[in-house]
C-alpha cells in the first residue's frame, strides 16, 4: 500500500519525492493546489490528491486511504493540528519534517488519542530534529544521571529553503526558548554566543529554539536544555539589538512584506550544494557532580538528510508493526544509531 506525501510541491517535497522514486518507492502525492502538485506527480508517474486542512473530516476521509503521511507543508504550526486531528480520525500513523517547538509539544499533547488509535505521531523526522536527538541519546547513554545538555549544529556548504525562511518569518518577533528544570522558558535568541568546536572547524554558534528543547527531554528526561547554531558573529551581535525591531516584525504588513522578497528571491540549495554539503553536530552533557562527557556528529547536508531520513523511518514504521503506538521522538523509538543509517554519518 502506498502512502501519502503532503506539501509534495514545497522544495523538501519535491526532492523527498525525487529520492522516494529513485530508491523505488511509489508514494502517492498530495497538497492544496493541483497546479502545483499534477506537474509533479505526473513528472514521477504517481498518482495524487488535492485536498485542504480546514475541513478535517474531508482531509480524514482522503487520509483513510493510507497507512501513514508525511507532511512537509509547513508553517506546520499551521498544519500540524489539523492533519494530526484527520489521522486521529482516519488511523493514519502522522509523521512531519518541524523545527518548531510549540508544535513538537503540540504533536506531544496527542499521545494518548493515538495510542488509544493505534498509530504512531512522530515530528521532526528530518534535519530538525533526527541528528541532534541521536547525540542527546547517544550522550545520555554515555551519562545516564546528566542534568544538563547543550547541543550546538551549523551546516557547511548550504544554503535555505523557502519553506524553512517561510516558518522563519512567521515567528519573527517571538522569543527564543531553553528548558530549565524541566520546564521550557522563553528567552531571547541568541542570548548565549560562544564558539564551539566541532573537531574539524571551531564556530561561533548563538542560542536558538530549536526543536530539541522538547524533544531531547521526551529523549532523555535531563532537565535542562541549551541549542545553539553556526552563525556570522555579526548576526548575533544583530541579535542582541532584537528589542529593538521586534515589535515592528511583529507587525502584520511588515511580515507581508517580508514574506513577500521571500517568495521572490528564495529557492533553496542546488543539487551540487545538497551533495557537497555536510552538518555537523556537538554535544555535551554534564551531571551534578561536574562530570562532563561530549560527542561530535558529522553528517549530511541538512535537506539531503531530511529527504532520505524522513523517508528511512516512515519506511521503518510501515515495515514494523510492532512499533509501541503514541507519541515518540525519533532517537527515542529507534535509537541513536539511526542517524548513521545516513551515509557518511559517524560520531566521533
Amino acid at each position: 500500500m502506498s502512502f501519502l506525501i503532503y506539501g509534495a510541491s514545497g522544495y523538501t517535497g519535491k526532492i523527498t519525492v525525487e529520492h522516494a522514486v529513485k530508491i523505488g518507492l511509489k508514494p502517492t502525492l498530495a497538497g492544496r493546489t493541483e497546479s502545483k502538485v499534477k506537474p509533479i506527480a505526473d513528472a514521477f508517474g504517481l498518482e495524487y490528491l488535492i485536498f485542504g486542512l480546514e475541513d478535517i473530516a474531508l482531509a480524514a476521509s482522503q487520509l483513510s486511504k493510507f497507512p501513514l503521511v508525511l507532511n512537509c507543508a509547513g508553517p506546520f504550526s499551521r498544519t500540524a493540528k489539523p492533519m494530526v486531528k484527520a489521522c486521529l480520525q482516519a488511523g493514519t500513523h502522522y509523521l512531519d519534517i518541524t523545527g518548531e517547538i510549540e508544535v513538537f509539544e503540540l504533536v506531544k499533547s496527542f499521545h494518548q488519542k493515538a495510542a488509544e488509535k493505534n498509530i504512531i505521531v512522530m515530528s521532526g523526522v528530518g534535519f530538525d530534529v533526527v541528528p541532534t536527538d541521536c547525540m542527546a541519546k547517544y550522550l545520555h547513554e554515555k551519562m545516564p544521571d546528566a542534568t544538563h545538555l547543550e547541543l550546538a549544529w551549523a551546516g557547511l556548504g548550504g544554503s535555505i529553503s523557502h519553506g524553512t525562511m517561510s516558518t522563519m518569518v512567521e515567528g519573527l518577533g517571538r522569543s527564543g526558548a531553553v528548558r530549565e528544570n524541566g520546564k521550557i522558558l522563553t528567552q531571547a535568541t541568541g542570548k548565549e554566543g560562544k564558539v564551539v568546536d566541532f573537531g574539524s572547524k571551531q564556530l561561533f554558534c548563538m542560542t536558538i529554539p530549536w526543536g530539541d528543547v522538547s524533544t531531547a527531554y521526551h529523549t532523555t528526561g535531563i532537565p535542562n536544555i541549551k541549542v545553539f547554531t553556526g552563525v556570522p558573529k555579526s548576526s548575533y551581535n544583530m541579535m542582541k539589538l532584537q528589542f529593538l525591531f521586534n515589535p515592528i516584525v511583529r507587525i502584520g504588513f511588515v511580515k507581508k512584506r517580508i514574506q513577500a522578497y521571500v517568495d521572490k528571491n528564495i529557492t533553496g540549495p542546488t543539487e551540487e550544494q545538497r551533495e557537497k554539503g555536510k552538518s555537523l553536530v556537538y554535544g555535551k552533557v554534564m551531571n551534578a557532580k561536574g562530570d562532563v562527557a561530549e560527542a561530535r556528529l558529522k553528517t549530511a547536508e541538512g535537506y539531503k538528510l531530511t529527504a532520505e531520513m524522513s523517508l528511512i523511518i516512515t519506511q521503518k514504521i510501515l515495515a514494523d508493526k510492532t512499533l509501541k503506538p503514541g507519541y515518540h521522538t525519533p532517537a527515542e523509538l529507534f535509537d541513536a544509531k539511526l542517524v548513521l543509517e545516513m551515509p557518511g554519518s559517524e560520531f566521533y
